[in-house]
């Protein structure tokens, strides 16, 4: 038996291929997930090392609580510089070295920032004994910047740009932007690229001077001597900083943000993942649908092995056997196929501004066995319905000379029956004769219709649900910052997200044309044992410029915030019990805490696309309490569009939008994240697509004296292919039916779920139409190989 299976691949290499590649495709998807993502990590990984292996411990200025990566906004206290002595001094220390670490822009030569972010800024004393030690740069040329308009920029930053040692290059640090000559390119350790984050080197006096941190030190870097324990290390630097400033592990104070890459990169890696088994799942009905086509097919073959002798657990062995041997093939094929997903995601991901920090690829043992083991066991199991029907084949069936194909199929062939021949009627009345065999094709074997069309359903019902959600949060968009923002414009970063320098607010105010300038600040408070975002408005400035959804409240609250008032979110109020007249308190990352009133309350949506904290306060008491000086936005209020863009010439890393321009940059990073979407869903359709095309080839093999004598009545080869074409394009159109239908069902259960988050529900009409008709021409191509080998 095991001969008759392996003889029996062998024998039919069409279907054997077209089936493998239905798995094959899920696999390498599988495969390149992981072997992209660990790629990712391990260049994070190296990152890290670089980054903080050689470094026992890190001073800083004591914060109130945790501070993390995903802590954005927060402004950490800096420490004296007179600490570095005494810390030097302590006992297990080899070296300690001051270091500040701000956001510094490297300005191409377009004129506009370099990368996505982060952008590093780093001062670097690099007279200090074992400086290179603590840090994670590597000279690759030149040499260190050693006072005022030297810079050191990173390798990638210098290769893309076309900067050498000696060209001058545009920094852009907080609120001026500085020509500085490259005098050294380095490594960020061994990693290769940073991603899109760059980064910028200079003199640690130059850097507390450009950054404004004269006299301070963000952090100072400790390393032990040869010998002495790290915790040892650390337990007598803190027994000399007071009690201003804390100690702790390099990789605690995640001074460059690591951690919340890392992070990024575990949720890129569960998506991709996802979407590879969305794609096996799919390749597992063409499996299902294969071997039970075959079953049928066989039905005499297996009849006459039952009647010398083949046990059912026989018949049973050997229907399984193909499907592992398929099951292996495909996921030896789909594992080495991941090195190339893994490149093209990788290029997917660059295109759209998302390119991540890369070391040597790394192909982890758990991606052989995860790929190996999921590929073969759906395989496996999509096969033990046609192996068990197998067994049921009687040996009279030898004696039979019945179609295989006529047999009842316990499917709801009715529905199935019917919607075939209502999509197939067009193929009737204008496709003549072909036509109507085609629709008559479909209707015959509902069964095997169904389980091929439902391979595409799942697909196509996955592009309905992530249309469908995407309009929806388009229009949740639209509608609220229109509704919130009356300025006439929207002043960001270049990069949209990383804050501006105050200095940028205050030379739009005092710009000819400009009417009005209002300006947001954003840090993180621990309110009622949790870490909340923490809003700063100008109550003078606000009302017209930024509008509240009032729950309990009025813009009259604005002008009486005075120093202790606060507005408040209505699901945060609610999940802290707090109204209107109510009294908390919010600590900064610097301990400082703020006794609050609420003074009313507004209604913000998680989904709130300006992404406002749950709290609220006014200006002065903010600045009283936070260390955060730069605005997350600016409204600008100008009945001369001209006058903001001359004031915004001085900062080469700030845009200035209008509102409606600011809402289709919005959208548009929504189109962007659906693209990426499509693109990992492309894959579960091709896969529905070999099904098709495997279906259709079985069925011209079982079909071959049906083809003949329609040949012989004169139908031409032509018709022929015409008709395959037409039935192709009948189960493309029902798969493509019913998965609109179903993801338009579980777009509107998740929309219904999400409402109170401010998600609505919205049918992008056009979209829909393309995707049934983008189905149909599917179903075309998947005919090409069938029509041919039918005509």
């Amino acid at each position: 038996m095991i001969r008759v299976a392996l003889k029996g691949l062998a024998g039919r290499p069409v279907r054997t291929l077209l089936t493998t590649l239905a798995i094959v495709l899920g696999v390498a998807m599988v495969s390149g997930a992981f072997t992209l993502t660990d790629t990712m990590r391990g260049g994070a990984d190296s990152l890290s090392s670089a980054s903080y292996d050689g470094t026992d411990a890190v001073v800083s200025g004591r914060t109130a609580f945790e501070v993390d990566a995903m802590d954005w906004g927060v402004q950490r206290p800096t420490v004296d510089e007179a600490l570095l002595d005494r810390v030097r001094e302590a006992p297990g220390v080899a070296a300690a070295v001051g270091d500040v670490t701000d956001e510094a822009k490297i300005i191409g030569r377009d004129g506009k920032p370099v990368g996505d972010g982060p952008y590093f800024g780093v001062g670097r004393d690099s007279r200090a004994p074992k400086a290179d030690a603590v840090s994670p740069f590597r000279l690759d040329s030149g040499r260190w910047a050693a006072g005022a308009g030297e810079v050191v920029i990173d390798a990638a930053t210098a290769e893309d740009e076309g900067y050498a040692l000696g060209a001058s290059v545009r920094v852009a640090t907080g609120d001026e932007s500085s020509f500085y000559t490259v005098v050294g390119i380095a490594r960020f350790g061994d990693v290769k690229s940073l991603g899109t984050a760059t980064a910028a080197v200079f003199d640690l006096g130059v850097a507390q001077q450009v950054f404004g941190k004269q006299g301070a030190f963000d952090s100072i870097l400790v390393m032990g001597r040869d010998g002495v324990a790290g915790a040892d290390v650390r337990r007598a630097v803190a027994g000399v900083i007071g009690s201003s400033a804390q100690v702790e592990t390099a990789a605690a104070h995640d001074r460059f943000q690591l951690d919340g890459l890392k992070q990024f990169i575990s949720i890129i890696q569960v998506v991709l993942v996802v979407f590879g088994f969305v794609a096996i799942l799919v390749g597992a009905f063409t499996i299902f649908n294969t071997l039970s086509i075959t079953v049928a097919q066989r039905s005499r073959e297996l009849g006459l092995l039952r009647m010398v002798g083949a046990m059912r657990r026989q018949i049973l062995g050997s229907v399984l056997l193909e499907a592992l041997v398929i099951g292996v093939l495909a996921s030896l094929i789909g594992l080495a196929a991941g090195f190339g997903v893994a490149e093209g995601l990788n290029k997917v991901f660059s295109s759209m501004d998302l390119s991540l920090p890369e070391a040597g690829t790394v192909f982890a043992a758990r991606t052989v066995v995860v790929s190996m083991l999921v590929g073969t066991l759906v395989t496996v199991v999509a096969g033990i319905i046609p192996a068990w029907k197998a067994t049921r084949v009687a040996p009279v069936e030898a004696l039979r000379a019945s179609d295989p194909g006529a047999r009842k199929v316990r499917l709801p062939a009715r529905a199935v029956r019917g919607l075939a021949g209502l999509i197939g009627r067009p193929a009737e009345k204008l496709g003549g004769a072909a036509g109507a065999l085609a629709r008559r094709n479909a209707m015959r074997q509902p069964g095997r219709t169904a389980v091929t069309a439902s391979a595409l359903m799942i697909g196509v019902a996955l592009v309905t649900v992530v249309t469908v959600v995407a309009q929806g949060l388009r229009e949740t968009t639209t509608g609220t910052l229109e509704r919130r923002i009356g300025a006439s414009h929207v002043v960001t970063s270049a990069d949209g997200w990383s804050p501006t320098d105050p200095s940028v607010a205050a030379r739009l105010a005092a710009t000819p044309g400009v009417q009005g300038v209002t300006a947001v600040r954003q840090d993180v408070g621990l309110a009622f044992g949790d870490k909340e975002m923490v809003n700063s408005i100008d109550p003078r400035t606000v009302a017209g410029r930024f509008g509240f959804d009032w729950k309990d409240g009025s813009d009259a609250a604005l002008t009486g915030l005075g120093r202790d008032g606060a507005i408040v979110d209505e699901g945060w109020a609610a999940e802290n019990g707090l109204t209107v007249g109510k009294a908390f308190s919010v600590t900064s990352a610097k301990g400082e805490k703020l006794s609050l009133k609420v003074a009313a309350i507004e209604s913000s949506p998680i989904l709130d696309a300006i992404a406002m904290g749950p709290i609220t306060i006014a200006e002065p008491t903010f600045a009283s309490a936070f260390d955060s000086d730069r605005n997350y936005m600016t409204l600008v209020s100008a009945t001369d569009p001209a006058a903001v863009d001359r004031a915004l010439a001085a900062f080469p890393d700030v845009k200035g939008h209008t509102t409606a321009e600011y809402v289709d940059t919005m959208t548009a990073d929504i189109d962007s994240l659906l693209a990426i979407f499509y693109v990992l869903l492309a894959l579960a359709v091709i896969v529905s697509l070999f099904g098709i095309v495997n279906t259709l080839v079985l069925s011209t093999f079982e079909r071959t004296r049906e083809l003949g004598m329609l040949r012989a009545v004169g139908m031409t080869r032509r018709q022929v292919r015409r008709m395959v074409r037409q039935e192709a394009v009948i189960t493309a159109l029902l798969g493509a039916g019913a998965g609109i239908t179903v993801g338009l069902g579980l777009a509107a259960a998740l929309t219904s779920a999400l409402a109170d988050e401010g998600l609505t529900f919205a049918i992008p009409a056009g979209a829909l139409v393309v995707l049934a008709i983008v189905a149909g021409l599917a179903g075309v191509l998947a005919a090409v190989l069938p029509a041919l080998r039918a005509s």
